[in-house]
């Protein structure tokens, strides 16, 4: 079991070096967990404040299918001087369950999204691999998944492309059967923070 953990997170680990990226798909520091929250399906609005504007808000929905999810992005981030149209997507799969011989859940991350903004479009294409685990309080019937989520984003633009890295920190917390409050944040090229809130089935 050790080796197959060692392997896969080193495949993780190739994949993410190997690709380009730039911050989370949209450029707003919301970040997933490794451990999924909902069986079916999820909606849910999420409230940022990316550096270097004033607010973001987005809504999203995502979708299971086995082991691996899908999710979608749509919102506006005003940066003082007008708002973008944001526009993104993401994949998430798990790529080790927790035992005895590593004690953290493990997710391979993938997206793709778009700003824009001016007449100009911003593309990013985030890659990274989500580390954390869930623990579940038996008084309250409420779970938390701390997790840490460092992520490789390039980002592509008629002027100014590269590759920025961005360490995400989060928790996600189940506060209903229905309902779950997810608070991240981040250093790095990428800093801010955002609270969301899911509908989750």
């Amino acid at each position: 079991m050790r080796h197959t953990t060692i392997r896969a997170l080193g495949a993780a680990a190739a994949l993410a070096l190997a690709v380009p990226v730039c911050a989370q798909e949209t450029g707003t520091p919301v970040f997933s967990a490794p451990v999924r929250a909902f069986s079916h399906h999820e909606l849910g609005l999420s409230l940022s404040a990316p550096e270097g504007s004033d607010l973001g808000l987005e809504g999203f929905y995502g979708f299971a299918s086995g082991r691996n999810d899908f999710g979608l992005r749509v919102g506006a981030v005003d940066t003082g001087e007008g708002s973008d149209l944001v526009l993104g997507g993401h994949f998430r799969t798990r790529v080790v369950t927790h035992s005895q011989d590593f004690p953290l859940d493990a997710a391979l991350t993938v997206g793709l999204g778009a700003a824009f903004y001016d007449g100009d479009t911003v593309v990013r294409t985030p890659i990274g691999l989500s580390l954390g685990r869930r623990f579940d309080s038996r008084s309250s019937g409420m779970s938390f998944v701390p997790y840490l989520h460092p992520v490789l984003i390039p980002r592509f633009s008629d002027g100014d492309s590269g590759l920025d890295f961005a360490l995400g920190l989060g928790v996600d917390i189940r506060l209903t059967r229905h309902f779950d409050l997810r608070a991240s944040g981040s250093v790095g090229d990428l800093e801010g923070f955002a609270v969301s809130l899911a509908w989750v089935q």
